[in-house]
């Protein structure tokens, strides 16, 4: 798999290559048509002088020294056709201008009325001609004595082609020159801004289950990366948490199954020792009571295992109907002590199985803690479990939802059910509100909205 610096290298400089074609393209046309623009106004400025100049003629007959003093030497060739395509006047600076293409470009110029346009010289004929010096010729057509005349004015390009190849050749060396700094400076960049990703890389590679205690932390870095830095600390925590929960889970299971294991160990032992019948038989009793026990226990891890493994089904559900299924042997077991009052339209969007398996302990948890009555209410978007017990002190309240706490020892169970309760109402959003005291008993309300 490729690194993220080769991809924002490769994405780099392929934006920036694609930025400086279009630049330079955009350069170089601009640069091309301003030059043609001052190269054709020449063109075009000399022309109209000369035209002028002839037309205020008395007669078409003008030596060539005449025209040099009123109009002057330049790079511009002039020829003057009449109206019947004969050449009447030419003046070229340069004699090795080709008539023929002269004639070639007025030809053009009666066919389509293009009036500027770029030709070749040519020597040779048919598939033998050979391009060389191109001309831009300027077609004019004015009239005298009431008679139409055309001047056709000439340039050579050789000179311009040549400054606008040497002005090409600077821009592009000027383009490479700018896109290797700008490249450099682009890496550079792109390296620095790399760089705390990488600590944080070799720091996170450091950290292992013995040291997760360790945190992240790259000094001077972007926002951005302190945002991420952040959010991996905060993952950190979480795993530490979890791990130490977990350790926590199983020292404690480990010590509540081997309490049992103990038990029957022993009470096997003695049971061999016996010789009496019904000794032996209060033996086996107590080593059954154990494996009760101890089987109740593994149910629970196992319950608690699946409620935070198997996944979850969201749907939208009846409370009165899933409370009242989940109390219902409840009711059986203590019928004059379970009140229920339904309401009439309450609804809850969650899994069917955990919310019963949340009521189910919440209102079991209240029957053995108290030989009084135990209400169940269901209202709007919310139920209420309440009993008449002895009730909770402050440090009591402050540890109920924890794995394997238990206030009286007296009362059978391992303190599990009320960490699933926690559980289950984490997942659906539910909020859990307790209040208790000696006085009035216990009451726990689930909230959600």
């Amino acid at each position: 798999m490729k690194s993220i610096r080769f991809k924002v290298i490769i994405w780099f400089s392929v934006t920036i290559s694609a930025v400086f074609l279009v630049i330079g393209f955009l350069i170089y046309n601009l640069q091309l048509s301003t030059s043609y623009k001052t190269f054709d106004d020449y063109l075009i400025s000399n022309a109209n002088r000369a035209a002028n100049y002839f037309k205020n003629l008395p007669d078409n007959s003008v030596s060539i020294q005449a025209f040099i003093n009123n109009i002057g030497i330049s790079d511009v060739s002039y020829y003057i056709f009449d109206s019947k395509d004969n050449l009447i006047f030419s003046f070229a600076p340069d004699q090795e201008n080709d008539l023929t293409l002269i004639k070639n470009a007025f030809k053009k110029y009666l066919l389509i009325h293009e009036k500027i346009l770029t030709l070749e010289d040519s020597n040779g004929s048919g598939e033998n001609i050979q391009q060389s010096n191109p001309q831009r010729i300027f077609v004019l057509p004015f009239e005298k004595g009431g008679e139409n005349y055309y001047l056709v004015a000439s340039r050579q390009m050789e000179e311009f082609r040549s400054t606008n190849l040497g002005i090409s050749y600077w821009l592009l060396i000027g383009l490479i020159i700018a896109f290797i700094i700008i490249m450099s400076g682009g890496l550079l960049i792109i390296s620095k801004a790399l760089k705390p990703i990488e600590e944080m890389s070799s720091q996170v590679k450091r950290i292992k289950t013995d040291n997760l205690s360790e945190r992240i932390n790259v000094k001077k870095s972007a926002k951005e990366i302190e945002i991420l830095e952040q959010s991996i600390n905060s993952a950190l925590d979480r795993i530490e948490s979890g791990v130490k929960t977990i350790e926590r889970f199983s020292s404690i299971a480990a010590h509540e199954l081997k309490t049992p294991i103990s038990v029957i160990k022993s009470d096997a032992q003695i049971a061999m020792k016996k010789n009496s019948i019904e000794e032996l038989k209060n033996v086996l009793a107590k080593i059954s009571q154990k494996s009760d026990e101890m089987s109740k226990l593994i149910d629970t891890l196992l319950l608690i295992s699946k409620v935070k493994n198997v996944p979850v089904n969201f749907e939208n559900l009846n409370v009165n109907e899933i409370t009242f299924e989940a109390v219902e042997d409840l009711i059986r077991q203590y019928p004059d002590r379970i009140e229920f009052l339904p309401s009439g339209n309450s609804y809850i969007k969650g899994d069917e199985s955990l919310l019963k398996e949340m009521i189910f302990n919440v209102v079991e948890n209240s029957c053995k803690y108290t030989d009084r009555r135990v209400k169940i209410e269901i209202g709007n978007n919310c139920i209420t479990v309440s009993d008449e017990g002895p009730g909770m002190d402050e440090e009591t309240k402050s540890h109920l939802f924890e794995e394997f706490f238990r206030k009286r020892t007296d009362v059978p169970g391992f303190g599990l059910g009320l960490s699933v309760v926690k559980y289950i109402a984490d997942l659906h959003g539910i909020k859990i509100h307790v209040d208790s005291s000696p006085i009035r008993g216990t009451k726990i309300n689930f909230i959600w909205k």
